[in-house]
């Protein structure tokens, strides 16, 4: 039996490899791989149970409005926000660059055992060694984790905070229609002070208003939104995302029509946001209208789409 398992082994040893099943074997690896990759959230808390970092005295409390989607009436809602004199909420910037995104993904790759503890400059590996560096093995040699944390928070306060400050504004923060939890769980772990506006509207209104817009992306350049289905898919996400998570980072939820029909009051908000509120910014209205409409056809195929979420929350399609 032995002598059988030793020509096998030979064989195989003798037996080229198909390239193409290598190449297959290596793929389905890295295919694997993409799928074990954290959440945002998942990453956060991976950290955490890493580090314990602790902001000391911050008084920031800047204010994030998420919208589900364009044309949802986070514009209104920030222009009421701004009437505190204190306060300069920036509009949608730099939707293309995907700023929050992209530094919320750069947390993803965070677990318990990476990157390594050794590579860290204040691991027993370097801190316990007096030989100069330029002698030992550098090759992976990474600040302490804490500079990270306030490189992010640096970025916010240099961006938005201080042109805020120059503009006589102490309070600061940006109203967003792409931003999803796992961004406002990553906002709310840079400054947990932080106040954060959920704010939904009714899909097939907000769809009347932009469904002939040709620059629509959830992240540029590779996910635009272009038809219907798209459309709905989106504003699903987000709205269920905000109905079950939004107290996950102590958040407000509103709905645009009860805002509107002063279901919601200027007050309440104020309340919660700790703000002076202009109660009479909501009676004007500054905007545009549209004269084209989507067809029927156009709208019954977003409806397929959104209706389990939508008809529960009061929004059906009419039948016009």
């Amino acid at each position: 039996m032995r002598a059988v398992k030793e020509t096998f082994r030979r064989i195989l040893k003798s037996t080229p490899i198909d390239p193409a099943l290598e190449r297959r074997s290596i793929r389905k690896w890295y295919q694997s791989k993409r799928q074990s990759v954290q959440t945002i959230e998942q990453a956060i808390l991976s950290i955490q149970n890493r580090w314990s970092i602790q902001v000391e005295g911050d008084r920031a409390e800047p204010i994030f409005i998420f919208a589900s989607g364009w044309r949802s009436g986070s514009t209104l809602l920030q222009r009421i926000v701004n009437s505190d004199p204190d306060t300069l909420l920036w509009g949608e910037p730099f939707p293309d660059s995907s700023l929050v995104q992209n530094l919320a993904n750069s947390l993803r790759p965070f677990r318990e055992s990476y990157p390594p503890d050794y590579n860290f400059l204040d691991s027993k590996n370097f801190s316990e060694n007096d030989s100069p560096l330029s002698s030992r093995w550098t090759a992976n040699l990474y600040p302490n984790f804490e500079h990270l944390f306030y490189a992010h928070r640096a970025f916010f306060e240099r961006l938005y905070a201080q042109p805020a400050k120059e503009q006589g504004c102490s309070r600061w923060g940006f109203k967003e229609v792409r931003l999803t939890m796992d961004h406002a769980i990553y906002l709310k772990w840079l400054f947990p002070k932080a106040k954060f506006l959920f704010l939904y509207r009714n899909p097939y209104k907000a769809y009347r208003s932009c469904y002939d817009w040709r620059n629509l992306y959830r992240h540029w350049p590779h996910e635009p939104i272009p038809d219907p289905e798209t459309f709905g898919k989106y504003w699903v996400s987000q709205v269920t995302e905000f109905l079950n998570c939004f107290e996950k980072v102590d958040g407000y939820l509103i709905k645009y029509e009860e805002l509107c029909d002063r279901t919601v009051t200027i007050s309440q908000i104020a309340d919660y946001l700790q703000s002076d509120l202009d109660t009479e910014v909501i009676e004007s209205r500054i905007g545009f209208s549209k004269d084209k409409e989507p067809s029927r056809s156009l709208l019954k195929r977003l409806e397929k789409v959104v209706s389990p979420v939508a008809r529960p929350l009061g929004y059906v399609l009419d039948k016009k």
